[in-house]
């Protein structure tokens, strides 16, 4: 095999291993039990249905962040299912020492 050969193997290999890594981070919604749990009010701007994220741009959050726009992860299928692109909506952020997501969404 020439070197160019292996060189595009190699990375074809690479590229194989960073999808899987992705693919097993999109599809997990086990974020353990939440230590602190806020009330969000935005407005969905995109859904990515695959991995279940909501970005929305919210107002202040008290006690945790300023007004911005952020992805959120959903990971109740029925939750996520209420979702729709320009949809207000109220929400409880959920967050532990290594995620935040998003639970009890109500669509107004």
């Amino acid at each position: 095999m020439t070197r160019r050969g292996l060189l595009i193997g190699a990375l074809c290999c690479c590229a194989l291993c960073c999808c899987a890594g992705c693919a097993s981070r999109q599809s997990a919604s086990d974020y353990g039990a939440p230590k602190e749990r806020y009330a969000l009010h935005g407005r969905v701007l995109r859904l990515r249905a695959a991995s279940r994220i909501a970005v929305v741009q919210h107002e202040k959050i008290e006690g945790w962040m300023d007004a911005m726009t952020m992805e959120f992860p959903v990971p109740d299928a029925a939750e996520f299912a209420k979702l729709h692109e320009g949809a207000t909506i109220r929400a409880t952020v959920n967050v532990n020492d290594l995620y935040f997501w998003l639970t009890a969404i109500q669509v107004e």
